[in-house]
């Protein structure tokens, strides 16, 4: 009998504790295993979602970077405007491919939904390649375009009339967005020109998204653009450093829980682990009596640990990887911005990586155990019989 199979029929013998000690350490493990999932997910759908929105910087009146950062991503509001007549000198601005002057406005619906209004000129679609409509883009001032989620909350086709009472407007469907999974597919899209009249907002704008031919002379364009006044510019890339910035505060938080989670796991491991081997220490006096080596005792007892940790960390896999919606949701709950998409993405690595932290939790653990089972004394065995 090898020494892997006496750890292995030493936590059969006492099957409730051992399942105990799997749940702890599996939960640290689930809990691992969707942060360090959720830490690539974040990144990868804020990138993407980067990306797709076409813009490689905006321009707006003076502000904190996350504030333009909110208007070229999710639309959110800021108090000042910046006045229509500088988008020539934004237009004739080195290495700019296209831009598109927007108007943002969100405005409370029936109950407690909030309608989210994108006021955008013709210039916008330019920007947005990788779009695909039903219909099409703006055919008149009373033209909608509506999202796939807007859509899908209004029941509304193209061709069909929706009418929105807290701005007393009614439009066409010109065109629904088939939906891109980001925040696209919430908005009310009007003309640039309706969406100044109804908020009383004449020759003013949100901001101006810039789309740039060589993404390299960036920093060129945005040197040009600072020179226009009152426009305040944040690139692609100052978007993401400062939502990831953001977010940091959270995420260290997160990670501060986990390290608790991993400690009270260790902690319950060796508690266990420990109460087994003083229960056992008769037996390893015996077992040294018959020739094993404390090494050999030692091996028995920190197989007994490991392989509990290792249980318990492919369980907690499988939990995390069952519970991504709802860790997604827990997640998005407690972030002061979240992209759309996936925010928890699994791949082998992160598997791999939890494995490896939950079975050196489980050698941390078994350390001292190990060793105190190892020092069990033959002659105490002898002298108790």
């Amino acid at each position: 009998m090898n020494l892997l199979t006496l750890s292995l029929k030493d936590l059969r013998r006492r099957r409730t504790r051992s399942a105990l000690t799997v749940v702890g350490v599996a939960l640290a493990a689930a809990t691992l295993f969707s942060l360090l999932s959720f830490n690539r997910g974040f990144r990868q759908s804020l990138q993407k979602e980067m990306s797709d929105s076409g813009i490689h910087m905006f321009v707006s009146t003076e502000g904190c970077p996350m504030e333009a950062a909110s208007l070229a991503l999710h639309g959110g509001e800021i108090p000042k405007f910046l006045p229509e007549d500088r988008v020539s000198a934004i237009r004739a601005a080195p290495n700019v491919r296209a831009i598109t002057r927007v108007l943002i406005f969100s405005v409370p619906g029936e109950g407690k939904r909030i309608d989210l209004f994108y006021g955008a000129d013709e210039e916008f679609p330019k920007l947005k390649p990788h779009w695909k409509l039903q219909g099409t883009w703006f055919t008149n001032e009373q033209s909608i375009v509506l999202g796939a989620e807007a859509a899908r909350v209004e029941k509304r086709t193209v061709g069909d009339k929706v009418f929105f009472p807290e701005i007393n407007a009614e439009f066409v469907v010109a065109g629904v967005l088939e939906r891109t999974g980001s925040g696209d597919d919430g908005w009310f899209y009007i003309p640039l020109k309706t969406a100044q009249r109804l908020f009383k907002k004449e020759n003013k704008l949100t901001g101006v998204g810039v789309s740039l031919t060589n993404v390299e002379n960036i920093q060129q364009t945005k040197e040009a653009l600072e020179l226009i006044p009152d426009a305040y510019v944040v690139t692609a890339q100052q978007m993401m450093e400062q939502i990831l910035k953001l977010v940091g505060s959270s995420k260290t938080l997160m990670f501060a829980v986990l390290g608790i989670a991993l400690a009270i796991a260790v902690l319950g491991v060796m508690n266990t682990v420990l109460m087994s081997v003083m229960e056992k220490l008769r037996e390893f006096g015996y077992m040294r009596c018959v020739g094993a080596l404390p090494a050999d005792i030692f091996k028995i007892v920190l197989g007994e640990t490991v392989t509990l940790c290792l249980v318990g960390g492919l369980v907690g896999v499988v939990i995390g990887a069952l519970g991504a919606s709802l860790a997604d949701q827990l997640i998005r709950g407690v972030l002061p911005y979240a992209p759309a998409g996936k925010l928890v993405v699994f791949d082998p690595s992160m598997l791999f990586l939890t494995l490896i932290v939950t079975v050196g939790m489980g050698a941390l653990a078994g350390v001292y155990p190990s060793w105190k089972a190892s020092r069990a004394s033959p002659m105490e065995a002898i002298r108790n019989e």
